[in-house]
């Protein structure tokens, strides 16, 4: 029997194990279910999961440490997370949490003395359209004010629990902007299956007539699916996660790669602040979604797919497991689908809190269980993924942009677009505008024209792929959003003329120093570095010489870094360093050197203790 603290916790935790296989992959997923089930990991669970699921105990201690959303330490009975995304803060969200903090007498970052209440910040929870917003137990509660703190508050005092507090505090709204041919009209349910098992053909070749029924069908679902990969690569459709890989040379080296099981991933790990397209895809679209990853699987001859979310939307979990469960019932989903040999079905594994594991590699380790730490580039995915295993890794978006060209045609998808950019893409608005939400267009749309749509035309500014993307100023606004251009991911922050764009920096830089997985010296050390030279900035004393420094550190990141997240977390700083110099350069108080440490500052305690207050008393720098 398990032992810890009370009869009960060791009742739900044999519960919560006895319903996984055991093995060593199902290790966070257990941890997810125990730490929603006692707000915290209890430390004596740990050796017990490392006997029941045959990991070392000092894996499953690194997965705890590793993930923002898992604890050793108690949490309270209501858990509140606020969102601080840079969005977040431009409405107002500090200053919320700490009418929040003051009205429960609780400090940020900490549980309340008697358990009932914890209040931390986390990085973005994908609400930045309609913030501020907080996760409370992990579901979301939007459009924060102080009338809603308020209750709130009124609410955890009086003990009443986060699942009995009024349903408007967790309206979340799913707004569609503007849709164009992928999504104006949805598809129906099992459209682009059928269409990719009937390109198999209705009569089966002269030479095959003689072969046994199994050997017929099996030659059958796998012309449908040869026939299938070539819409796919007719429509030239490329991933919408960033890189733009083009998705059927993606699923064609695993279709003719080593035999035996495959594997299809789905990333809905958005973790990049300023998106939410996948939220919106996966609470309008998750038919269509599914459906992708289903033919994505009769396409490479994979048995399973798991969909891996972030924990952040852990409120979507009913309803996506409802609509796998009708699928099921449907036959388009698990063994026989369709009456056919072709046997599919979908997992879904959720994340706990780490940026990182948006990156296929780390994403990979996670669904096993591990750590999601990046691995080396080779070898690639499709030939070593998941169980080491070929593995297709796309995006929410791809895999619902795959369903389509499956029932249309690839001509139809391509038919869009520009010459390196084919179809639609959709775009995450989110900042100083009157209306923020998902818009679809066409790729090579222009950055003013969304601008417009969206009511943010007299921005200063526009952050185009999240942070980790490129900052525009006003003289760029004409330039084409498209991999010839202007590549995005598809988010879109925008900043009004009152703005000052230091602040954004700030929050950048802050988030990529809490979110490096600290592998590689390059990231680990160079986004500390980076935020220290803006606090420095920030504080006044900076100067050409520190500016200098961090364009050496920044192209050292670029450079060297072991992956993605440390290329180009740097790029907010040198983008405003270019084309905001002035905001940089208001912040220096003298064109010499200053020292961070303000060695005056240190000497004020000597001061009083002496009753010192002449002028040979205090150090002072010179003005150059």
């Amino acid at each position: 029997m398990f032992h810890v603290d009370s009869a009960s916790q060791e009742e739900t935790l044999h519960a919560i194990l006895e319903k996984r296989q055991g093995g060593p992959r199902d290790l966070l997923q257990v941890l997810i279910e125990i730490q929603h089930a006692f707000h915290h990991v209890p430390p004596k669970v740990l050796s017990i999961l490392a006997e029941r699921l045959q990991v070392p105990l000092v894996r499953v201690k690194g997965v705890v440490s590793f993930y923002s959303f898992l604890s050793v330490e108690p949490q309270g009975e209501v858990v509140i997370h606020f969102s601080d995304n840079i969005t977040d803060q431009m409405l107002g969200n500090r200053k919320l949490a700490s009418l929040l903090c003051a009205r429960l007498g609780v400090r940020l970052g900490e549980t309340r003395k008697d358990g009932r209440v914890s209040v931390h910040l986390t990085s973005c929870t994908g609400m930045c359209d309609q913030g501020p917003a907080a996760l409370v137990n992990y579901v979301p509660v939007t459009r924060l004010d102080a009338p809603r703190i308020e209750g709130m508050a009124n609410l955890i005092e009086a003990g009443v629990p986060p699942e009995d507090w009024p349903k408007e505090f967790f309206a979340v709204e799913t707004p569609m902007r503007r849709s164009d041919v992928m999504f104006r009209t949805p598809m129906a349910p099992g459209a682009g299956l059928r269409a990719s098992l009937e390109r198999g053909g209705e009569r089966l070749p002269a030479w095959a007539e003689d072969l046994a029924p199994s050997d017929a069908r099996r030659h059958h679902l796998e012309r449908g699916g040869a026939e299938t990969l070539k819409e796919i690569y007719r429509s030239e459709l490329r991933g919408r996660g960033g890189a733009g890989f083009k998705t059927a040379i993606k699923w064609e080296s695993v279709r003719s790669g080593e035999m035996g099981s495959r594997y299809v991933l789905c990333n809905a790990d958005e973790g990049e602040p300023g998106t939410f397209k996948d939220r919106v895809l996966l609470t309008g679209y998750a038919d269509t979604v599914f459906e992708g990853m289903t033919i994505c699987g009769h396409v490479v001859g994979s048995k399973l797919g798991i969909l891996y979310i972030r924990q952040e939307y852990w409120y979507l979990k009913q309803h996506l497991e409802g609509v796998l469960s009708r699928r099921r019932e449907a036959g388009l989903l698990g063994d026989g689908i369709l009456g056919t040999d072709l046997d599919f079905d979908i997992e879904i594994h959720w994340g706990a809190g780490a940026y990182i594991c948006g990156m296929e590699t780390a994403m990979i380790k996670s669904i096993e269980g591990r750590r999601g730490i990046p691995r080396r580039r080779w070898p690639l995915p499709v030939h070593m993924g998941y169980m080491k295993k070929p593995t297709v890794v796309n995006n929410v978006e791809t895999f619902a942009a795959a369903a389509l060209i499956s029932a249309r045609g690839g001509g139809w998808f391509a038919y869009n677009g520009t010459a390196q950019s084919s179809g639609t893409k959709l775009f995450c608005v989110s900042g100083d505008c009157v209306r923020p939400g998902v818009y679809e267009y066409p790729w090579g749309v222009s950055l003013r024209e969304l601008l417009r749509d969206c009511g943010g035309l007299d921005a200063q500014a526009a952050q185009v792929g999240g942070p980790s993307g490129i900052m525009v100023s006003r003289d760029e606004f004409d330039r084409s959003i498209c991999f010839e251009d202007l590549a995005s991911t598809g988010t879109l922050m925008v900043f009004g003329p009152r703005r000052d764009l230091f602040n954004v920096v700030k929050n950048f830089v802050g988030f990529f120093q809490h979110e490096s997985c600290g592998l590689c010296t390059p990231c680990r050390v160079g986004t500390t570095l980076l935020a220290n030279y803006v606090k420095k900035f920030d504080q006044g004393c900076g100067s050409p010489v520190d500016l200098g420094e961090i364009e050496h550190i920044a192209k050292v990141m670029r450079t060297m870094a072991h992956c993605g997240l440390g290329q180009t977390a740097n790029l907010h700083i040198t983008d405003s360093l270019r084309k905001f110099p002035d905001i940089w350069n208001s912040r220096m108080r003298t064109t010499r050197f200053i020292p961070a440490f303000d060695l005056d500052g240190a000497l004020e305690e000597a001061r009083e203790l002496t009753g010192r207050t002449d002028d040979a008393a205090h150090l002072s720098l010179e003005e150059a």
